[in-house]
């Protein structure tokens, strides 16, 4: 049973609260002067405001205290077209947003200038795919800490840890590997030819006459029209493609550690709204600010996170009206099983599902 430590958002300000829920986790792994420590975090898409804060992750890097003055902060660059596609404009909006400054350590974009930049690391027999293209600067690090914000997702209910290893330290060609099973359907009795899903697919898989038309053949499963989408008529076909896809977002998690020496993982179960930091702020959170979590296991504390945000009652404004106990990422989006996520990377050896939840700052553990 792995352990994850829960500092509570109201013990979150208090001092040296951060050092007590890292260092149990930290102590004891040696970290060298010369060793080059990667933070993967998330900067946020423009628009975005809900991803972890330049100060929390301060926090993050003062409270392990990793030893060495070569670390620094990163990302991959994506596949839609945006600020965060080529590293030139990506770096703009992380300095944007208050990261890469003198203040934070620099940021560096881990898949380079077009995202081509990579390793690629043999997988395992039995796995779905051969080899995994991981970005170049985290197979590069010496050691890495992963600051997630735990929030919700579209195509995998809820992302945290795992989607952050699996999704976020891909290159280009792996991201597009992972989403290439999942194909988009129109729903055209809601559609209403707007076009904007069609100005914003990078491959140019969409077309407009009565109503919007998607092309399979071209369409990479990225997503992208899901979330812009104003009338919700894009979906997915689940039925075939969700297991596929979390299977390889998984399997390229377990790529990304076997190569980058994970530290620790930190998860901040706050402002947790529906959607991805890739996307612009659409709805407000379902549950009100948690805590932060740690643990030496990203199923665990994954697993650790959903159970919180569970078992709290819905926020005042939250999109969905579930009560304290019911899923509210199922709620949201009931035809998505974000736990099968979890289920899988237990099941390739990544972490368990079973876990210890220990609170800092409590008494008894002071």
């Amino acid at each position: 049973m792995s352990k994850v430590f829960f500092l509570p958002i109201d013990k979150a300000s208090m001092e040296g609260g951060f050092t007590k829920l890292l260092s149990k986790i930290v102590s004891g792994k040696r970290i060298l002067p010369t060793d080059t420590v990667a933070v993967k975090i998330h900067p946020g898409e423009e628009g975005n405001s809900s991803y972890v804060s330049p100060d929390n992750v301060n926090r993050v890097i003062e409270a392990i205290g990793p030893g060495t003055d070569r670390i620094f902060l990163t990302d991959t660059t994506v596949l839609y077209p945006g600020k965060r596609m080529s590293a030139p404009d990506y770096l703009h909006l992380a300095h944007e947003h208050g990261f890469g400054l003198p203040w934070t350590p620099p940021f560096i974009i881990a898949d380079g200038l077009h995202g081509e930049d990579e390793t690629i690391v043999k997988m395992p027999e039995g796995f779905q795919a051969d080899e995994a293209h991981i970005a170049s600067i985290i197979s590069n690090s010496d050691a890495m800490v992963i600051i997630s914000h735990f929030k919700g997702h579209l195509l995998t209910g809820f992302g945290g840890a795992l989607k952050n290893l699996g999704m976020g330290c891909a290159s280009r060609a792996g991201k597009l590997y992972q989403h290439s099973s999942v194909k988009p359907l129109i729903n055209t009795d809601k559609c209403s030819a707007c076009g904007i899903c069609a100005a914003h697919c990078h491959v140019k898989a969409i077309s407009i006459d009565s109503h919007a038309s998607i092309d399979t053949d071209i369409c990479t499963g990225c997503g992208e029209c899901l979330g812009r989408c104003p009338e919700g008529a894009v979906r997915v076909s689940w039925d075939q493609n969700m297991s596929v896809f979390m299977r390889r977002m998984i399997e390229y998690a377990y790529a990304a550690v076997s190569v980058s020496n994970p530290l620790l993982y930190v998860n901040f179960v706050t402002s947790v709204v529906p959607d991805c930091d890739c996307m612009k702020d659409i709805a407000p959170p379902l549950v009100d600010d948690i805590g932060i979590l740690a643990s030496a296991d990203p199923v665990a504390i994954d697993m650790a996170s959903l159970d919180l945000v569970t078992a709290a009652p819905a926020a005042k404004n939250s999109p969905v009206r579930a009560e304290a106990g019911i899923d509210k990422f199922s709620a949201y989006r009931p035809d998505i099983n974000g736990t099968l996520q979890l289920s899988i990377a237990e099941s390739l050896g990544l972490g368990s599902m079973e876990y210890e939840l220990l609170k800092v700052l409590e008494r008894d553990q002071q």
